[in-house]
This record gives C-alpha cells, structure tokens and sequence, in this order.
C-alpha cells in the first residue's frame, strides 16, 4: 500500500542513503498517512521526508502533517518540563532512576534529528529496592496512579511497573521490568543502576540507561511492546547504526538475563520493518540466533496483541515451581481496587470465560 511505503521511506531519513525513487503518496493515502504519523509521533519525519523529496505528496497533505508536527512539539516541551520536575522529586526522596525511552533516545540517539524524535510521557527506570520510595514521592506531590496494583506486592515481584498521572494528564511511566511475562521476570533491574550516560535538561543533570542498555529497551519495546509502530523500529536500528552502541554488551546482558531472543528479534523486526539492506554485525548475529520454542511462543502472544493476562501467563514456565502458585494467585485473584468492585465470584467467572474464548 502506498501509505506504507511513504511510512517506510519517512523512517528512514537519516539513517540510509535515499537512492531509490522517490515515493509518490496519492491522495487517497494521504489521510492514512498523516493519521499514522501522528498516532506515532512520527510527523517530523514524514514532514522532512515530503521536504526533501524522498516521498512525494501535496501542499495539503504537508500542512495537515506539520500540524501534527508542531503539536507534538509542544507536547515534548511540556513532557520535558515534567521530566525536570520528576527528577527533582525522585533525588530528593533519595531514589535510583534512570530515563529511558523517549527523552533520552531523542537527546543521546538522535542529535542531527532532535526535533523530529517526539515523544508523549516520560519513561523511568526505577531500582527494585527504591520502588515505594519513587510512589510515595510522586503521589505526595500530586500524581494519581489510575490503574491500581493487581495485589500487594505484585509490582515488585512480578509486575512491569505503574503509569502515573499529573494534574494536567500528563504520563510518567515507572519502570520495574521491561515487560510483563516470559521476559519480564527474567531480568535482573539491579544491574542496569551499575552504569548511566546522562543528559541536560533545563541545567539539570538526568542519568539515563547507557547505548546498551537503551538497545536491550528499545528491543523490548519494539518485540512485546504493543503496538509498536514506525518509531520503535527506527529506534533499534537508529541505535545500531547512527549511535554505534556496542550492542555485544546488550547480548551479552540478554544472554545473562535469559531474554536474548528478544533481542534478535528486535534486531530482525527493525530490519525487515523498515526493510533496510545495510550489513551490519548485530544483524547477522540476530539473523543466525537460534529462538526456543517456547520463547518463539511467548513472542508471539505479544506480537498478536493478545490480552494482558494471556501475555502474563507467559511467564509460568520460567519461574521456580515454588513461586508459581503465588504468581497465578495474585494474577487470577487480584485485589478488590483491580478488580473495579467485582466480587472475586464474578471475577472468577470472568477470567474463565476468558480462557474458554482463548481455546475456542
């Protein structure tokens, strides 16, 4: 579809050479286009793609794209002042954190294209140890966490983290894990607070995850992310390619926490998304990787989108037999608060259903 290739071409400006023709997007396209690359935050790139003549599209079609472009510009102007703000909060509450996804993709990753990587909500690794202590800072200044914690104790030992909000509906996402799952409970979060890069945001310094540790997220949230669009792939091969992270550390972290399938097949999915034909090393490992069955399984629920206890559920085969009876206690059984007021009853009856539809 034309729509996808004029996608395709935006995602990758700056990263190859543009010898091939130049794409011609119709009017009929057009629309779809511009809706995806905002639904991405991908309007800069499509923007400087139509400019530059790498796809072809009308005065129209570019002014309905800037407009996209220019809110999403105004959107990181507020995330980043929200970024100030959290990272005032979490050091003076003595918490170990470190940015990741957005912000400090676009300032480390992206510094010819810095304006054209945009971004919606701050994203926070937060340490195991110190992850009450990130709450309990957040929520005395305001922020409200409106998806409760599934049980007690859930967060920590098992879960992906909490999406906060402030006054304004503006998202912090604290990190425990990079995933829920298979993936999720394999990782090791501790090793990550053993090294930081560090950007500078309003005269303040941020500590950031470092290139490899940014590649193993990035992979993450490209592989089990969710619909994970245009963006997440330019990420892992932006990474690879322009930042030249040593991406034999990612493996050999991946390979230590059990989770470098992920990896690989992050690496694959970048290349065959943004259907990209440059050698490069990192690829011909992923390439020649070879993918268990059981992780090639669990990848595929979260490739196909399927509900959020079908990708937890994932992670049974690799935990301990001693704790997985906690796990599926806590996953089926959850607090009143996560069950919106439904009695454990009715809840029950509801994640039966839920299975018999999955088998049918």
């Amino acid at each position: 579809m034309g729509d996808s290739a004029a996608l395709r071409a935006a995602a990758v400006v700056g990263l190859v050479d543009h010898a091939a023709a130049p794409v011609e997007l119709s009017a009929y396209d057009a629309d779809a286009v511009a809706m995806r690359a905002r639904f991405d935050r991908m309007s800069g790139f499509v923007s400087t793609a139509i400019r530059t003549g790498v796809v072809e599209a009308d005065d129209a079609t570019l002014e309905r794209v800037d407009d996209g472009w220019h809110e999403a510009l105004f959107g990181v102007t507020l995330v980043e002042a929200l970024a100030v703000r959290t990272a005032a909060q979490l050091d003076a509450a003595g918490v170990r954190w470190r940015l990741t996804k957005g912000a400090a993709l676009a300032h480390l990753d992206y510094p010819q294209q810095l304006a054209l990587r945009t971004f919606g909500d701050v994203d926070v690794v937060i340490h195991p140890d110190d992850w009450q202590g990130a709450l309990d800072a957040l929520f005395a200044v305001g922020h409200a966490r409106p998806s409760p914690e599934l049980r007690p104790g859930w967060d920590v030992r098992f879960g992906k983290g909490a999406t906060l909000v402030d006054a304004n509906d503006l998202e912090i996402d604290l990190h425990l894990r990079f995933a829920i799952g298979r993936f999720g409970v394999r990782s090791h979060m501790a090793d990550l607070f053993e090294r930081q890069d560090t950007i500078e945001l309003a005269g303040r310094t941020i500590p950031t995850l470092t290139g490899p540790d940014r590649l193993l997220h990035a992979c993450h949230h490209l592989v089990l992310g969710g619909f994970s669009g245009w963006r997440a792939a330019r990420d892992v091969a932006q990474l690879l390619l322009i930042t030249g992270v040593d991406w034999r550390e990612t493996v050999a972290v991946a390979q230590r926490w059990g989770v470098a399938a992920v990896v690989a097949a992050g690496i694959t999915g970048a290349w065959a998304r943004l259907g990209l034909d440059v050698a490069h090393p990192a690829h011909d490992w992923a390439v020649d990787h070879p993918i268990g069955r059981r992780d090639e399984r669990a990848i595929e629920v979260f490739s196909s989108q399927r509900p959020f206890r079908h990708q937890a559920l994932t992670a049974v085969g690799a935990l301990s037999p001693t704790r997985i009876p906690t796990y599926l206690w806590m996953l089926t059984v959850p607090a009143r608060d996560a069950r919106h007021g439904r009695s454990i009853g009715q809840h029950l009856r509801d994640r039966v259903g839920d299975v018999t539809r999955r088998r049918r």
